[in-house]
């Protein structure tokens, strides 16, 4: 099982650092995007072709790896050629009510309709080419759909690994009783993970519970999935995904521990060491080690403007203005336009002066 894009980049939203914007490359495809959907589903059921919809947003980053690295591949423009293509902006006005029509809450989501534009099914997130075409291919053809997978678990409905693709496949759409009913089905079956299910229906399970903000529960199933199978994981992707949620359940002394065991698997990866700093600057404890953090990654990563903004609020913390003044600067000096650093400094400087 795949996890989700929303949530792969998890240290980076716990502390994100700066990514260049690069525009959209032309797209070979022909999206009917800004069109009406009844214009769509007219086109779609005079042809007689399945329709394809991208759900996107502009400031979505896995939207845009799609566009540069799979909407532009040969085999997938010829696929999708045969079908009624539409992109679907869920910020622009007119697009949000079919956005809620389709109960979209992540993005990229991909639907694939039927001619009259019901639906077949769905996957969310960002994958590589050959995996977005066969996915593509197998819908179209039928093939591991929802109403596929329930019909062979419904033959054959003690099969740990049928039972785990359709859980995620639920817990993909954000179907959670669905979901919980087959994926600890898979754990009933398999508790050993003598057949490699029991893992990833774990990991399904905390992906879920994610989806669904129980990010206590996620940290569980997550916490148990790293105990239990630690030879059946990647530790370090795991682990980004436990402090990420601990971060969202408010447990922050959690994250703490967590992204001390990350720092054991990599000590000079950036994004822990600047989230390391960052979680221990929110909590106003152990702020020397957290300035330790945070100049370790800004000398990594060379003064990174993100990072740059760590050691500033760091030294704030601790009580050292000037420090961390000079600091906000060197941001700023990066990335003059970030309103986020910019209103930092302001009440830095605003505070200090009641002082």
């Amino acid at each position: 099982m795949r996890t989700l894009a929303l949530i792969a980049l998890a240290l980076a939203a716990a502390a994100p650092l700066a990514v260049a914007e690069t525009p959209a490359p032309e797209s070979p495809l022909d999206w009917r995007e800004g069109r009406p959907w009844a214009e769509v589903v007219a086109e779609a059921t005079a042809a007689g072709k399945p329709i394809f919809i991208d759900f996107f947003a502009t400031w979505c980053g896995p939207c845009k790896m799609l566009d540069a690295q799979v909407y532009n591949q040969p085999a997938v423009v010829a696929e999708l050629g045969k079908l009624v293509t539409y992109k679907v902006d869920v910020d622009q006005e007119p697009f949000k009510p079919l956005a809620k029509q389709f109960g979209v809450k992540a993005m990229p989501t991909m639907v694939l309709c039927r001619p009259d534009g019901t639906e077949i099914d769905r996957f969310l997130g960002f994958r590589p080419a050959e995996e977005f075409l066969a996915t593509v291919v197998d819908y179209v053809a039928g093939r591991n759909t929802l109403s596929d997978l329930q019909a062979r678990v419904a033959a054959t409905p003690d099969d740990p690994e049928l039972l785990g693709r359709l859980g995620a496949k639920h817990a993909e759409r954000g179907e959670v009783e669905p979901a919980r009913t087959a994926l600890s089905r898979v754990l009933e079956l398999d508790p050993a993970n003598a057949q490699g299910q029991a893992a990833p229906a774990l990991q399904a399970l905390a992906e879920m519970e994610a989806m669904a903000r129980d990010y206590p529960a996620a940290v569980t199933h997550l916490q148990r999935l790293l105990a239990a199978f630690p030879d059946a994981v990647d530790r370090g992707e795991l682990l980004g995904f436990t402090a990420w949620a601990q971060g969202r359940a408010g447990d922050l002394p959690g994250q703490t521990a967590t992204f001390h065991e990350l720092l054991k698997l990599n000590p000079d990866d950036v994004r822990t060491l600047n989230a390391l700093a960052w979680s221990l600057s929110e909590q106003k404890q152990g702020l020397e080690e957290a300035t330790t953090h945070a100049l370790r990654a800004a000398e990594l990563s060379d003064n990174d403007p993100e990072v740059c903004d760590t050691v500033a609020v760091v030294y704030y913390a601790r009580g050292m203005t000037a420090e961390a003044l000079a600091w906000i600067d060197k941001a700023i000096a990066k990335d003059p336009q970030n309103e986020s650093f910019l209103q930092r400094r302001a009440v830095m400087v605003e505070e200090t002066a009641r002082k």
